[in-house]
């Protein structure tokens, strides 16, 4: 089981003069970063590029730049409610220079980013039990595939009124991109808040954690849909009105035929691990390395034939149940989740956004998030789940209660994270406000959630 998280919720240290270490210890680094990304990241990235003997200085230094903001980033908010997520995207900002090496090479941008992903989804399904995901799977289907069009069209939607309304001029592919990127929630974020927390029935939280790690999956393939359209020029109801042609029924169907397909074949390779590895208990590296190395496998085999790779990454993790001889090495594989993958994603992200740009959109990112978290997710969760309230005397209904438990549970982080990056890479029309947008509302949903849903399960009488 795994027991490397990122630590979301834990209360700091009460004890005189060291409550505030951490925010000293966060303020400082970001500052210093920023402080030598500003005044001399041009210097010594020229400096680095005219090392004839080491052409690939800038990127390796960069990259060393990224373990040690995966390392402040954890142990700046160590015991504070602060997510170590929010404090990436904000080193990524304040080091923008000196992250240019990858940032400005979309192939290795690209390959760092889709590599993490892969790593994320298959710990996603990991941590999701098959007998719990086929138990909820009605449930979990309502809110991640129609759940997630009715979510996507709706904050899209109010997204390109309230920017009219606002004075922003939104292009159509950043309205339609910003719904289908957002529309996920992320397990990620849920499972550490919840982990503690002792519910009187398991269904609500086994179902937001599920919905976190199937929607997932869906916003990719939705968003993998509308990149292929000429957004130049579509409009947002011609967009979801395409889900229906039979062009883009064919492209699904490959997507998750041959997705599903190498999910399988990522789960035969895991399970041929542990049969080798019931015959003895020693550990080594290669151990490790395969584990790692199969959902990327799977990832980049689906790709090659036109299939979800990201469904491929998560089906292997979710068939494959790990017994205590692999315990290690699955340990190992969340702590590369913890201390490379997502860091990198968030990192990069603030690495994208000019911070005059993040502050020129604060109005409608602030309010696109607020209503997203407080109007748009408890009314799609109410269209799609109101029926178990019907039957809620039944042990598959759900009451009142948890039902407004799981509208409040709104976390967005690094598969939406992944996705903005991806687009930035891919759309060749202007998509000003795509990221400095969805970069709020990430941030608003990891700052204001996460603290108070553990409190809403106690106070709701959902949990204990």
């Amino acid at each position: 089981m795994r027991d490397a998280r990122v630590v979301w919720g834990t209360r700091a240290d009460k004890s005189p003069g060291r409550s505030a270490l951490p925010y000293v210890w966060l303020v400082g680094s970001i500052a210093i970063l920023a402080a030598v990304s500003r005044l001399a990241g041009g210097q010594i990235l020229d400096r680095l590029s005219s090392l004839e003997d080491t052409p690939t200085a800038p990127i390796l230094a960069a990259i060393v730049l990224f373990g040690y903001c995966s390392f402040t980033s954890f142990y700046a908010t160590w015991k504070t409610p602060l997510p170590s997520f929010v404090v990436a995207i904000a080193l990524g900002m304040a080091g923008r220079t000196l992250f240019a090496p990858i940032v400005g090479n979309s192939h290795l941008l690209a390959a760092l980013v889709t590599g993490s992903a892969a790593l994320i989804l298959f710990g996603g399904g990991l941590e999701m039990p098959l007998r719990s995901f086929v138990r909820l799977f009605i449930k979990i289907a309502l809110l991640a595939f129609p759940g997630v069009l009715i979510t996507g069209f709706a904050f899209s939607w109010f997204v390109g009124g309230a920017g009219a309304v606002l004075g922003f001029k939104l292009s159509s592919a950043v309205v339609i991109l910003l719904g289908a990127i957002l529309a996920s929630t992320d397990p990620a974020a849920i499972i550490p808040l919840l982990e503690h927390v002792r519910f009187r029935r398991r269904a609500a939280k086994d179902i937001v954690i599920a919905e976190g790690a199937m929607n997932d999956v869906v916003g990719t393939l939705l968003t993998s849909v509308f990149l292929k359209l000429a957004l130049a020029t579509v409009t947002l109801v011609a967009a979801y009105r395409s889900l229906a042609s039979h062009e883009t029924v064919m492209f699904l169907e490959a997507q998750c035929g041959y997705g599903a397909l190498f999910g399988f074949v990522g789960y035969a390779l895991l399970w041929m691990l542990g049969r080798m590895k019931r015959g003895h208990r020693a550990s080594f590296g290669a151990d490790q390395i395969h584990f790692v190395a199969t959902p990327i496998l799977v990832f980049v085999g689906a790709s090659l034939f036109g299939g979800s790779g990201f469904l491929a990454a998560f089906v292997a993790g979710l068939l494959f149940h790990s017994q205590e001889h692999m315990a290690e090495t699955e340990r190992f594989l969340f702590q590369v989740i913890d201390g490379v993958a997502k860091p990198v994603i968030f990192v990069l992200l603030g690495a994208l956004v000019d911070l005059n740009a993040v502050v020129a959109y604060a109005p409608i990112g602030i309010v696109a998030g607020l209503v997203f978290m407080a109007v748009i997710r408890p009314v799609m969760v109410m269209l799609m789940l109101w029926p178990y309230w019907f039957i809620r005397r039944y042990s598959r209904g759900l009451s009142g209660r948890e039902l407004l438990f799981i509208c409040f549970v709104r976390e967005t982080g690094a598969i939406p994270a992944v996705l903005l990056v991806t687009a930035v890479a891919r759309v060749t029309v202007p998509v000003g406000g795509l990221v400095e947008i969805g970069l709020w509302v990430i941030l608003l949903t990891l700052v204001l959630a996460p603290p108070f849903t553990p409190w809403l399960a106690r106070r709701l009488g959902v949990a204990d």
